[in-house]
């Protein structure tokens, strides 16, 4: 969707990068389409415009500028122009939704080609790419599907709405291909992965939305949808309160046979039912604290998609589940999900909103092509995601002259001492900026962009969030080395791939909530991301050292980014932190900046 505009690059099926579009406009969720991201995707693998293959998106937008203007089109951009001024104040590049387009098709029979203005992308600098989309629900479905390493796995995805196609839900889609009376908005799917291809077997459509639930909450208490539905999960682990499940209930539901999401509104007068579900919901909070109404919302959310899932997975009798989808950024659902007593193993991908659309799309136009498994006789080769450091690097030289223009005294390390230097200032209390090798794709920061502190004391959370400009409600995560975190967290291996990228909180076993109490949400859970040495030496160096000097193989991390800014990227990023007093100390590749 618009709020997570991203890009990746593909070569043969394998990601060479991935960037979301608000690490390099430092607009936090930014909208519109990813030009910048693409350009450094490009930029990354060493190539240009003029060398794309194939161009290939999501069903969900696309720049405008593409389109002929007809009427209807022309409506939608000014329509989107006034949003955006209104919204942020600050009009970027227009974008056509499928949702425009199905409204179109109903009463006319198109295809994209009808409208597609070939010329200007060609003038672009995509001389010979060709244009195709991907079902919406089936990309989300293929990213944790592919990359699970499952052979076989119940795929489910659940979001707000995403255009999808009705017909060959598992193919790319060319312009001349997609026919937009075909195209429907879906806000979940339920699919299996067998043999590397999805057969989807359940669906709901827009009206039982669940993310359009949670989203509909999220605003409701004053927040930002979909920026910050995290701070609801965080708050709902504060009440056990009942009293609006039942009106919560009636907005969000499993329908009688399992198969889908309900909305019963039938008693609100409403004729658009995302409008009625958002004035119940609404109606129903006034006058409850917002502690209430989280866990209220929280519980619902789990209770429906919880009980689809289980049930789906009793009829299929599988035992392993992969799951995309922004609602599965709740990772307190991905908990429960996890340990029901059907799951085996759980995989969750790590960029689950719609900024993983991109890499999804990108994979499976680059290497799994109608032509690529017509050949090969097989569906999609699937494999286990080694990492998401898909993003921009900077060499020590590009370094070292900002930090020479920045003013602060800063010294080059060899290896084994930056690590032990890292540790003891963590271990003394300081709160240390981390900021190495290629940044990370997804929402996490995961030791190459993070902030790092000692767990020891819950009081740290009280500083950092004060420091960070963040909410005091709000837990921190660990980041823990993989070798001890069975010992830590309850039913770990169900989840241990998926821990890797802090996309499930697990139970913190008791005699260690009084040893890392920093990381330790109220309700006993915790986010974690498992360390492994052949995949993060430098990290895990630092977490190794950690534990000599305290016993303790946890650190704090959190993402090294003020509130409502995105993560940093570029170096100068991490130095304006500094300067601005937002960590104690900056470990960048081989330089230490002291504050």
């Amino acid at each position: 969707m618009e709020h997570d505009a991203s890009a990746a690059l593909a070569r043969d099926g394998d990601i060479v990068a991935a960037i979301s579009e608000e690490r390099l406009s430092r607009i936090k969720g930014q909208w519109g389409y990813p030009w910048r991201a693409l350009d450094e995707c490009l930029r990354i693998a060493g190539i240009r415009r003029k060398d794309v293959a194939v161009f290939c998106a999501a069903l969900n937008k696309f720049p405008a500028v593409y389109f002929r203007k007809t009427s209807w089109l022309r409506e939608c951009s000014e329509r989107w122009h006034r949003l955006r001024r209104r919204v942020i104040g600050k009009p970027e590049e227009v974008t056509i939704t499928m949702t425009d387009f199905i409204r179109e098709a109903r009463r006319r029979r198109l295809i994209l080609a009808d409208l597609f203005d070939r010329e200007r992308f060609r003038a672009d600098g995509f001389e010979k790419a060709e244009v195709r989309f991907v079902d919406h629900h089936h990309a989300h479905a293929h990213s944790a599907a592919r990359f699970s390493g499952f052979d076989e796995a119940l795929a489910v995805t659940v979001d707000c709405v995403g255009a999808c196609c009705v017909q060959d839900e598992t193919e790319t889609h060319t312009l001349e291909s997609v026919f937009l009376q075909n195209l429907i908005p879906l806000s979940h799917t339920t699919s299996i992965w067998k043999d590397g291809c999805l057969r989807r077997i359940h669906l709901t459509d827009l009206n039982g939305s669940p993310g359009s639930f949670y989203g509909s909450v999220t605003e409701g208490l004053g927040f930002i949808s979909p920026r910050h539905e995290g701070k609801v999960t965080g708050l709902a682990a504060w009440s056990k309160e009942t009293r609006l499940d039942e009106p919560f209930r009636r907005v969000l539901s499993l329908s009688r046979d399992c198969t889908h999401f309900v909305c019963d509104q039938t008693q609100t007068r409403c004729d658009n039912i995302s409008e009625a579900r958002k004035a119940a919901l609404h109606q129903a909070m006034k006058g409850v604290s917002r502690e209430e109404v989280a866990g209220s919302a929280q519980r619902i959310l789990e209770e429906t998609v919880v009980g689809h899932v289980q049930w789906a997975l009793q009829q299929t009798k599988l035992r392993k589940l992969a799951l995309a989808g922004g609602v599965f950024g709740n990772v307190k659902l991905n908990q429960r999900l996890m340990e029901l007593p059907e799951v085996d193993e759980v995989f969750v991908f790590p960029a689950m909103s719609d900024a993983g659309l991109a890499v999804a799309a990108g994979q499976i136009a680059s290497g799994d092509s109608k032509s690529h498994r017509r050949q090969a006789g097989t569906g999609i080769s699937n494999f286990k995601l080694p990492h998401v450091y898909w993003g921009p690097a900077f060499a020590n030289e590009e370094i070292e002259t900002v930090l020479r223009e920045s003013g602060f005294r800063f010294e080059r390390l060899p290896g084994k001492e930056r690590a032990a230097r890292a540790a003891r200032f963590i271990a003394d209390g300081g709160v240390l900026g981390l900021f190495q090798g290629r940044m990370e794709f997804g929402p996490r920061a995961l030791g190459n962009r993070s902030i790092l502190a000692a767990p020891v004391d819950a009081k740290i959370n009280d500083e950092l969030n004060r420091r960070l400009s963040r909410s005091e409600f709000m837990p921190f995560a660990p980041s823990v080395l993989m070798e001890r975190c069975e010992e830590i967290f309850e039913h770990f291996r169900k989840g241990a791939h998926t821990a890797e990228f802090m996309t499930v909180t697990y139970t913190v076993k008791a005699p260690w909530r009084a040893r890392i109490p920093a990381v330790v949400h109220v309700d006993g859970t915790a986010r974690p991301q498992a360390v492994l040495r052949d995949k993060h030496l430098r990290f895990h160096d630092i977490l190794k050292a950690y534990e000599t000097l305290t016993g303790l193989p946890v650190v704090v991390n959190t993402s090294f980014n003020v509130h409502e800014e995105p993560i940093v990227c570029r170096p100068e990023e991490a130095v304006q932190a500094l300067r601005e007093k937002r960590i104690d100390a900056l470990l960048i590749e081989d330089f230490w900046v002291a504050g």
